[in-house]
């Protein structure tokens, strides 16, 4: 059985949060005039541009899900037992930060609750969970957030209880897939690419969602 109680508290050694300057800078270099977030909702007629940009982020995000998978498998069962719980925090926080990236593309305010709540449930969606799983997770992430307010403590500790509990979920239900992790390097291909599989349909369905919000947002707009 893996403890994930030690995954969970490496989360915090992972890089979360994004630079929001940074993607400005990216999605200018294809071309895109933004400089606000608000510049992205207005960016219709280049989406095209949005997307190839949203695939290059999607395809970092598959790497290092792919090498945490390949690295948990390498050794058969002494590294699949010892790495298999931050394995999976890995590929949670890596495409939490990839959602965030996806968002800002997108227009999303990470300073909006609405748009907050948007974004997490599309995060949430595309690693497979359902209605009473999201339910679940939101709650926690709402008592964190409470807990923040009333503490004054900082906004990162909500992102740490989201990706948590996303762990705790999905910890088990892909630990069920770990045995082919289980021989020595075969298990490095095998993890590697299991990861692939679900990094890369997590992150299609986070492009897809996004792209329908969008065009959803601006439709809505054209006729005010």
């Amino acid at each position: 059985m893996v403890d994930y109680s030690g995954a969970i508290s490496r989360i915090k050694n992972v890089i979360i949060d994004i630079n929001i300057e940074h993607v400005f800078s990216d999605a200018r270099s294809y071309g895109l005039k933004v400089n606000t977030i608000e510049d992205f909702a207005n960016q219709a007629h280049n989406h095209v541009f949005i997307e190839k940009l949203m695939i290059k982020y999607a395809n970092i995000a598959q790497f290092y899900c792919v090498a945490s998978g390949f690295s948990t498998g390498i050794g058969g069962v002494f590294t699949s037992t010892a790495l298999a719980g931050v394995d999976i925090a890995n590929m949670a926080a890596q495409l939490y930060r990839l959602n965030q990236r996806l968002s800002v593309l997108n227009g999303f305010d990470p300073n909006n609750m609405i748009h907050q709540e948007k974004s997490q449930m599309i995060y949430l969606k595309a690693l497979g969970f359902e209605a009473a799983a999201q339910a679940s997770i939101r709650a926690q992430v709402i008592k964190a957030a409470a807990e923040n307010t009333a503490k004054r403590g900082p906004s990162s500790n909500v992102t740490i209880r989201l990706i948590m509990e996303v762990v705790k979920l999905l910890g088990p239900k892909i630990t069920k897939e770990q045995a082919a992790k289980l021989v020595p390097f075969v298990g490095a291909f095998l993890g590697g690419g299991g990861n692939y599989l679900f990094s890369k349909s997590a992150a299609n369905k986070m492009i897809n969602d996004y792209k329908s919000d969008y065009f959803d947002r601006w439709q809505t707009e054209s006729r005010k």
